[in-house]
């Protein structure tokens, strides 16, 4: 799980239940993790929401806080709950075996809710679980962008605006290499031109 950090100046959004909307979308590749002693390799996303109820951070802009996923909708996967919590029902077969199309929920609201950590001596929050927005609760008005980057396509205007940290995780993958170089060839000499935009959304 990650906390996006926005600014110089850290602020962790507050535990709690939050109205909030998905904002971003960032296809990571295959990474690297180890849990237990294990190192595996996967297809790896991150959801990235923005908390719009009351809580704010000092300059009056909504916190954003993101978790990442294994890009798998297996029994066994931490997506796959996490994706039926939030639409208050399990996935018929048929639904599984077509695939879903996680584009399709950018601005979608929720109840996200997330619960205090500690990690190297700083407070965090992490996410622990989302469901529905109930009906009777308007839809607050969103602030950020919404945001998608698919390697499969790659819109190099919004990696241009990731963190450094986050460009580098992106292309320490296969696909991540893979795109860059196949976007040079696309562009013969043109290093230091924009990267083209692609037009297709992936499926996960």
């Amino acid at each position: 799980m990650l906390l996006t950090d926005s600014g110089n100046t850290f602020e962790a959004a507050p535990a709690g239940v939050h109205p909030a909307r998905l904002v971003r979308i960032l296809d990571l590749g295959t990474q690297e993790s180890t849990y237990q002693g294990q190192t595996k390799h996967g297809r790896k996303i991150m959801l990235t929401f923005e908390l719009l109820g009351d809580d704010r951070m000092s300059d009056g802009r909504p916190f954003t806080i993101s978790r990442r996923f294994t890009a798998s909708l297996g029994e066994k996967s931490a997506l796959r709950p996490f994706l039926e919590s939030w639409r208050g029902k399990k996935y018929q077969p048929d639904e599984l075996r077509t695939g879903l199309r996680l584009d399709k929920m950018l601005g979608a609201f929720g109840l996200l809710s997330l619960v205090e950590a500690e990690r190297d001596g700083r407070m965090y929050s992490n996410i622990s679980g989302i469901s529905n927005l109930p009906k009777s609760m308007p839809k607050p008005e969103g602030v950020n962008q919404l945001q998608l980057f698919d390697l499969g396509a790659p819109d190099w205007s919004v990696f241009d605006a990731l963190s450094e940290k986050m460009q580098g995780t992106i292309l320490m993958s296969p696909e991540g290499q893979a795109a860059i170089k196949a976007s040079r060839e696309r562009e013969p000499g043109s290093d230091d031109e924009p990267f083209p935009l692609g037009d297709d959304d992936v499926a996960f």
